[in-house]
């Protein structure tokens, strides 16, 4: 995707530039009902769907598996279940970042995201007292803001947190919200005091993070989930905020913890060069 030479000089102005919808859907299988036992809390049609959908996704695979649910999303009546795994999907099939299976082009990219924020809305509609729907409307926001040009960026930043700390109200126990507004807090937190004023000059918007709150978070999702990708993103603020000492202590205890997700030992990986550079 070609950027104009100005937006190349505002690029580091982009509120979450690192910031993609991978480090959202890092947790489908505890956001969603990936184990076949918690199949049980939902009505058989749903529970059906949501089995027929694993199943096509092993046996043919993850475009397959959009289609199956884009054909089926309505068979139980409205459900923001099966619309909320839609959409995950949708994001999921638009993250290229640690394998090739998704897709490669920045504007198929983006309509598939697009899409995912579509089926996020409505997945909301249909159930507003559900607090994975905001934090799957926080995640869909993120992607598109990976794939979004620097005005875009700027305005769509502050959805993110807004939808993650609406999740979080409703559902205190929700450590992927946390780990959002810790990530959320984290990338802002990079821009220096001219970039910010800069942005608010250009967009009249100037979004506001912290260190501090960020490393929060993170302690507040690790409270609930003790994973590797809180406890990483934990170190990593405390590097960037100038303690090496306890980021060391973290990025050691990444290397401990079990793999639990698709990602940790991407995680893992890093972890020990940061040990490696800082030790």
């Amino acid at each position: 995707m070609y950027i104009p030479k100005v937006h190349r000089f505002f690029v580091a102005i982009l509120v979450l530039l690192s910031f993609n919808n991978h480090l959202f859907a890092q947790s489908e299988s505890n956001q969603d009902v990936e184990n076949s036992d918690k199949y049980e809390q939902f009505e058989p049609c749903i529970a059906e769907v949501l089995r027929s959908s694993d199943q096509v996704k092993v046996e043919l695979g993850q475009v397959e598996e959009v289609t199956f649910l884009r054909d089926n999303v309505n068979l139980c009546g409205p459900s923001s279940t099966i619309t909320r795994r839609l959409a995950l999907r949708l994001l999921e099939l638009g993250d290229t970042n640690y394998d090739d299976k998704g897709v490669e082009l920045e504007q198929d990219k983006r309509e598939i995201f697009d899409e995912a924020l579509e089926w996020s809305r409505i997945a909301l509609s249909q159930d507003t007292s559900e607090h994975l729907n905001y934090e799957q409307m926080s995640m869909a926001f993120a992607a598109l803001i990976s794939v979004s040009r620097l005005k875009g960026k700027a305005v769509l930043a502050d959805s993110v947190r807004i939808y993650a700390e609406e999740a979080v109200r409703i559902n205190p126990n929700n450590d992927r919200a946390y780990h959002i507004l810790g990530r959320w807090h984290f990338e802002v937190s990079q821009l220096s005091w001219f970039l910010r004023k800069l942005s608010k000059l250009v967009f009249r918007t100037s979004p506001e993070g912290s260190f501090k709150l960020a490393i929060n978070y993170f302690n507040k999702a690790l409270e609930l989930d003790n994973i590797p990708v809180h406890r990483y993103w934990l170190g990593m603020a405390y590097l960037e905020s100038g303690n090496t000492e306890e980021a060391l202590i973290h990025f050691k205890q990444v290397l401990q913890l079990e793999n639990v997700q698709h990602n940790d030992d991407y995680f893992k990986r890093e972890a020990q060069r940061l040990i490696d550079k800082h030790e």
